[in-house]
């Protein structure tokens, strides 16, 4: 049985409502996935349902799909997990976003730290970013995106934190606090640093702003395995991911 593909429009929908897509959406339908009339589409549009399509109309021009039914379905994390990422390199980056969002990450903030990769502006390119999180989450069946803020300093953005868990990654065994980490939350941030790391001085001001300072073991990580080790870590503890 063929597969049923999914989509994401950002639109509200309706059941019955005839929907007329645009060329990227169109091209993956016809030329990727080789939908004809008939076949059927699942559209979500960032909410906790899922719509079933059904293909009325297909030519060079436009491809025109007929909502039928409306589902309910919540595949959303009950751990919402903030990610500030500090920017890194641009395949660095990418795969992070991409990563995070099939790991059920709640929101991503791109953050500019003392050794942050800025050298190419090319790097921040928040309408990729989103893309990115688009495509992850059609292939992951999630039915919420990622949310992707604007690029933020450091310090602006602990000051713009809330009061839950707060957790600095970083390769310094001494400071670790992993003791102290409470047994529930349904929310917390995570930090993770570029390439480069952090400065002395960025580690000590969120120790004294009450991040815990927390090592992944021995060994020194690329900035994109510390952040997806350090996502699935929270999702096993406090999250739904299961073993």
């Amino acid at each position: 049985m063929k597969k049923i593909p999914r989509i994401y429009i950002n639109k509200k929908i309706n059941i019955q409502q005839k929907i007329s897509l645009e060329d990227d959406k169109k091209n993956y339908l016809v030329n990727v996935m080789r939908m004809s009339i008939g076949n059927k589409v699942y559209i979500f549009n960032n909410t906790n349902f899922l719509f079933l399509s059904e293909i009325i109309q297909l030519n060079k021009k436009k491809i025109t799909l007929n909502i039928l039914t409306k589902e309910k379905k919540n595949n959303e994390s009950p751990l919402k997990i903030h990610l500030g990422q500090s920017i890194s390199k641009k395949k660095s980056m990418s795969w992070i976003i991409q990563k995070s969002s099939e790991l059920g990450v709640e929101s991503i903030t791109p953050i500019i730290c003392e050794k942050s990769s800025l050298k190419n502006k090319q790097i921040i390119n928040i309408k990729k970013w989103k893309k990115i999180s688009i495509s992850a989450s059609q292939q992951c069946e999630r039915n919420v995106l990622t949310k992707i803020f604007k690029p933020i300093k450091l310090n602006k953005w602990i000051f713009s934190l809330k009061d839950y868990p707060k957790i600095i990654f970083t390769p310094n065994k001494k400071t670790s606090k992993k003791k102290k980490l409470p047994n529930k939350t349904k929310k917390l941030y995570i930090l993770i640093g570029s390439e480069m790391g952090f400065s002395k001085k960025e580690i000590k001001f969120c120790v004294q702003k009450k991040f815990f300072n927390i090592n992944l073991g021995k060994r020194i990580l690329r900035t994109e395995t510390a952040a997806l080790t350090a996502i699935s870590i929270m999702q096993y503890k406090y999250g739904d991911l299961n073993v």
